[in-house]
């Protein structure tokens, strides 16, 4: 939903964006387990119930083993090797996923295009304005993602599919409504609170570098949009309730809102100057975007009958469970806010490029081309990585619940495989593509060739990442469905670590660069960690069963990645002068770029990577062609 800035492609994480996104270093991690939660997250042998003679034979196997320990009930059932026939799973279940899926792409693909559309607008207010924004964005962002945001799919929305029954309806929507009140009521006293502490903690730490003019500006634009968060924390929480009843189209459609918003909001600043709102209209169109996210949820709601409920439970049972879900999960937002203003701060003092040489200070041009690159990372990670997360995980809980380890595994693998279909070219061809693809979008007014050429240099080292983010996404998403919060909280220390040995030696030297890159090393050291850990919790995931459909996925991308690159030369041969224009770099992007995609799925077509079937069915389904 909310492109975060600098170092967050991800939490979006997604948001947010990812987001909320994610994002690069919003693309978040985290995690948490103790035995209580081990023993609700094991498989009850008893309440299993068998499909086939297959099932039943496992069943069997189960229930003749000696009793074990409650503690160790999860690891001795992982021993038990199903017949091979049980391992995938039904092909109407893979089906439910990826049409699911498909509806949040769609959804967030209107979304992303608008998420576009409002960063070419912030761009070209001027580099000074943008970076402020950007940066007074960025306490409300984290502040929601610390207290609501981060919670959807580690506490709420596991919590709130075991409410999901029709008979448990009411009881879903007071918890539901409790939770929104309670956080709308922290909200209105955290922004109120933050009035007071702008000044100290933007000069302090998030634009250290900036000029006075512009350290203003950013303590009043971040002292305004804190405000919309009195909206933007129930959105969240009402989102993760349409998440588990598995009500996405409205969920991915909203999170539009929030982007008209900010255009309008740019719109006044651009072009009613000093007058009115002034400087500060792109500020005030946060709070109208948040407004409007949850307006568009209002029909989401009608249907699954959760109308507004003035009530405050705090006595519920639930509450006490997501909190103890949840409080590993705050813990590790709390590092990975803090990495994320630590970048910020540097990000503001870098150094300038060399061919900026004639300016004495960059820090806001760095930042802000680090913001925009982010918003393009942020596309296809929304697109793919959150929506395909979002999809599964109440399937994977669904598996969880049933003790069916098999099922979960051979899904998480076809989670794998879709999201290596999709990111792997994704990011091959924005690196082929990049400076294209910013002058297009971004170039005008404001927003200069030089700063074009570094947001560029941006968006190239934070695409190393994407299929990357695809994986980590989905195993932080599979730890969440098992109840278990506490592995992701620890493996970002390790990935902050990893961060911190990229960014420390090379900000002063290579620069804004090396600081996208850390956030690569980081985003793409935390889902080998993960990985390395779910191999060791539940045994063997038969990840040699993706290596064929690896090799045809490379194989296709390096046919695409051929033919983008003789395009761009031929065109750049043909008509020298239009590539620094506007129409030149659009036909660049659309011709190359449409070409390119066509051959990759042409060749993954014909080498028979069964995804891409199951994907263009989905696809056709959903548009009325199927």
């Amino acid at each position: 939903m909310d492109e975060t800035p600098a170092t967050d492609v991800a939490n979006a994480k997604t948001a947010s964006e990812l987001p909320t996104t994610p994002a690069p270093h919003d693309s978040p991690p985290h995690e948490v387990e103790n035995e209580v939660n081990r023993s609700e997250a094991a498989a009850d042998p008893a309440t299993a119930t068998p499909e086939d003679e297959n099932d039943r034979a496992t069943l069997e196997l189960i229930e003749e083993r000696p009793a074990a320990p409650e503690a160790s009930v999860e690891t001795t059932e992982i021993l038990v090797e199903p017949p091979a026939e049980v391992v995938e799973a039904r092909p109407s279940e893979r089906r439910e996923i990826i049409r699911s899926a498909t509806l949040v792409m769609l959804g967030n693909l209107g979304s992303s295009l608008i998420g576009m559309v409002r960063q070419s607008f912030i761009a070209a207010t001027s580099t000074a304005i943008a970076a402020a924004f950007t940066t007074g964005l960025s306490p409300a962002q984290k502040f929601n993602d610390f207290l609501v945001n981060g919670s959807v799919p580690g506490a709420l929305i596991p919590t709130f599919n075991d409410y999901a029954g029709p008979d448990k309806r009411e009881e879903l929507r007071r918890l539901v409504f409790t939770i929104v009140n309670l956080v709308a009521l922290i909200m209105a006293l955290a922004a109120v609170g933050f009035l007071f502490i702008a000044p100290w903690f933007v000069n302090s730490f998030l634009a250290s570098g900036y000029t006075s003019e512009n350290k203003l500006l950013t303590v009043n634009f971040a002292r305004i949009i804190f405000f919309s968060l009195i909206a933007l924390g129930p959105f969240a929480v009402l989102q993760a309730a349409l998440y588990a009843r598995k009500e996405f189209g409205w969920t991915a459609f909203a999170a539009s809102a929030y982007h008209v918003g900010i255009i309008i909001g740019a719109i006044l600043t651009s072009k009613v100057g000093e007058q009115s709102f002034g400087k500060y209209g792109i500020a005030f169109g946060v709070i109208l975007g948040t407004v409007g996210e949850i307006v568009l949820l209002i029909p989401g709601l009608r249907n699954q009958r959760l109308r507004y409920m003035f009530v405050l439970d705090l006595k519920h049972p639930a509450i006490r469970r997501i909190l103890a879900l949840y409080g590993p999960v705050a813990f590790s937002f709390l590092l990975s806010s803090a990495l994320a203003f630590l970048d910020l701060s540097f990000a503001s003092q870098t150094p300038c490029a060399s061919f900026m040489r004639q300016f004495k200070q960059c820090g806001e041009a760095n930042v802000a081309a680090m913001t925009f690159a982010t918003t393009l990372i942020q596309f296809p990670g929304g697109l793919v990585a959150a929506a395909l997360s979002y999809a599964v995980l109440p399937t994977l809980s669904t598996y969880v619940r049933e003790g069916n380890m098999e099922r979960f595994k051979d899904m998480l693998l076809m989670g794998f495989r879709l999201g290596l279909l999709l990111m792997i070219p994704a990011a091959a061809g924005l690196i082929v593509l990049q400076v294209p693809i910013v002058g297009a979008i971004f170039e005008r007014h404001g927003f200069s060739s030089d700063q074009t050429l570094i947001t560029a240099s941006a968006l190239q080292n934070y695409s190393y990442q994407l299929p990357f983010l695809a994986i980590d996404q989905l195993l932080i998403f599979a730890f969440y469905a098992r109840k278990n919060t506490i592995i992701p909280v620890s493996v970002l220390f390790l990935s902050a670590l990893c961060y911190l040995a990229v960014a420390l030696p090379f900000r002063n030297t290579i620069g804004m660069p090396a600081l996208a890159f850390a956030n690569t090393v980081q985003n793409s050291s935390h889902a080998i960690f993960l990985l390395i850990i779910l191999r060791w919790v539940l045994g063997p995931l038969r990840l040699k069963n993706i290596v064929p459909a690896l090799l045809k996925i490379l194989l296709a991308t390096a046919v695409m990645v051929a033919v983008v690159w003789g395009i761009q030369q031929g065109l750049g041969y043909l008509s020298p002068s239009t590539q620094h224009s506007f129409l030149g770099r659009a036909v660049t992007v659309v011709l190359a770029g449409g070409l390119g995609g066509a051959t990759y799925f042409g060749v993954v077509i014909l080498l028979k990577v069964e995804e891409v079937h199951t994907l263009k069915g989905a696809v056709l389904a959903k548009l009325g062609k199927k």
